[in-house]
């Protein structure tokens, strides 16, 4: 590909990355604080329709790309960056799941939990922006800490999901604790599986185990 067009799809990457940490910071905040829903309904809404745009716009470009140049095509770029704008899109969809959430009525703004959900939040967020700043770094190892950092996040939160369903740990609202824990988990995923897509080849794409 270009020089033009792979700097068009980062910087377009790198906006969807913005939005996905203003998304997930608007639905935290009313899980986490004291946010009125109706006053964020709408830009979370807005945000992610934005995203959604911005990751057809992706898609068009590797279109017209893929048509132009067909006789010097890099197949694996392509797939690369197919894979990390969808996994990046995805971001989206679980805030908005944890903005739905809220909307039930069920908070953690009063729990003793509290500080320690603070500390989960700012570890993911830190994690959309590490991810965002690698997209312009020719740093492997970079990549690789972002990749082992939300692996072991992830661990930590398959722990929480199954101590809540063994009925091993007690919280005031185990349902919504449990789907707040495990769409959190999603979004680390995407993180990672966008993260694999900078530097493994592209069978090994969101496959770290194998």
């Amino acid at each position: 590909m270009s020089k033009e067009s792979l700097d068009s799809i980062d910087a377009k990457l790198s906006e969807m990355l913005t939005d996905s940490m203003r998304i997930y910071d608007l639905a935290m905040n009313c899980l986490l604080g004291d946010t009125n829903l109706d006053s964020v309904r709408d830009d979370l809404y807005s945000t992610d329709k934005k995203i959604n745009e911005l990751h057809r716009d992706v898609r068009r470009e590797m279109i017209i790309h893929s048509a132009v140049n067909s006789r010097s095509l890099d197949i694996p770029l392509l797939l690369s960056y197919m894979t990390m704008s969808k996994d990046i899109e995805r971001i989206g969809d679980y805030c908005k799941n944890l903005f739905e959430i809220a909307e039930t009525g069920n908070t953690f703004t009063q729990g003793d939990e509290l500080d320690d959900y603070i500390e989960l939040r700012n570890d993911i967020g830190k994690l959309i922006i590490y991810l965002q700043s690698c997209l312009n770094l020719e740093d492997e190892s970079k990549v690789q800490d972002l990749i082992t950092l939300g692996s072991s996040l992830s661990t930590n939160l398959d722990d929480k999901i199954t101590a809540l369903l063994e009925n091993k740990e007690k919280v005031q609202y185990p349902v919504a604790t449990t789907l707040f824990f495990r769409y959190l988990k999603r979004i680390v995923s995407h993180i990672v599986n966008a993260a694999t897509a900078l530097i493994m080849p592209t069978d090994k794409i969101d496959y770290l185990d194998e």
